[in-house]
């Protein structure tokens, strides 16, 4: 308690106690079952210090080369004023260059879409990003919002934009349109179907498009070893970067679970990480 600076309520809700028992229990006043208690305090005890020796997996942005042709497509939106498209499956790190971007360039406005992002929503959610009024009709928000967009030189990020109904994306449509600013989707492949309409009645939006940069299922070997370097030292063999390769399939977030993976194995087991840990941990993985 004293080296976490924990409560006696953050013990006993560890333990699944009451704060009331881990009071007497530390005041030697404890009646109920002490070597019961105990137990579960050591366990926890345990616990705690196998999570305090495996420490977790500092995972920070790599700048490959498909992270970089990603930035770039991003630049260009934000700079000439366009609706840029990225797309690819998932784990190819489409998140993590908008979140990049977004973190080195104050203004860039990102939102992170889920499938309950309705043309409201979006709409509400710049409200609340550029600190105005979330009360009113639609239109009245979107008139706001580009207000205070327009010549002002920023550029919206829409992470999993497949995630966007038709409405939504007109939305973001018309905001590009009479702010002037850059956009940017990134999302899965149907992002595409979704811009363009499945017999291709949506011209008009995606008409917009400047650039479209498709990333594909799998990346680039050099991107994996980049990625696997960065963040654990034995990657740098031969034959661990080869087994890294193979069991991530190029997919940089199955690579990062692996990671993970091999690193905790090699912290409790004070050993290096080699081919096998991989191949070992590879098999627990969802395919």
């Amino acid at each position: 308690m004293a080296r976490r600076s924990w409560s006696q309520t953050q013990v006993a809700r560890a333990i699944g106690k009451s704060p009331a028992a881990i009071n007497q229990y530390l005041q030697g006043k404890y009646r109920g079952d002490v070597a019961g208690l105990e137990s579960d305090i050591q366990e926890l005890l345990n616990r705690e210090a196998e999570r305090e020796k495996s420490q977790k997996l500092s995972v920070s942005f790599i700048r490959t080369y498909t992270a970089s042709k990603c930035l770039e497509v991003i630049k260009m939106a934000h700079l000439d004023g366009e609706i840029n498209v990225i797309y690819g499956d998932a784990g190819m790190g489409k998140t993590m260059v908008m979140r990049q971007y977004a973190r080195e360039n104050r203004s860039a406005v990102l939102i992170e879409a889920d499938p309950g992002y309705t043309a409201r929503v979006v709409l509400e959610e710049l409200c609340s990003r550029l600190g105005l009024n979330r009360r009113g009709n639609m239109h009245e928000l979107s008139d706001a919002i580009i207000n205070a967009l327009r010549d002002s030189g920023r550029v919206l990020l829409v992470d999993e934009a497949e995630n966007l109904p038709h409405r939504a994306l007109e939305v973001i449509r018309r905001i590009h349109d009479k702010s002037g600013i850059g956009v940017v989707l990134a999302g899965m492949p149907r992002l595409i179907i979704n811009l363009k309409g499945k017999r291709g009645e949506f011209k008009q939006l995606y008409s917009r498009v400047g650039f479209a940069l498709p990333l594909g299922e799998v990346l680039p070997r050099e991107d994996i070893d980049a990625i696997a370097t960065s963040v654990l030292t034995d990657a740098q063999d031969e034959n661990v970067s080869d087994a890294l390769f193979n069991a991530s399939r190029g997919n940089a977030r199955r690579l990062f679970k692996l990671l993970r993976g091999v690193h905790r194995y090699s912290l409790l087991n004070n050993t290096r990480v080699d081919a096998g840990a991989v191949r070992h941990f590879a098999e627990m993985l969802i395919n």
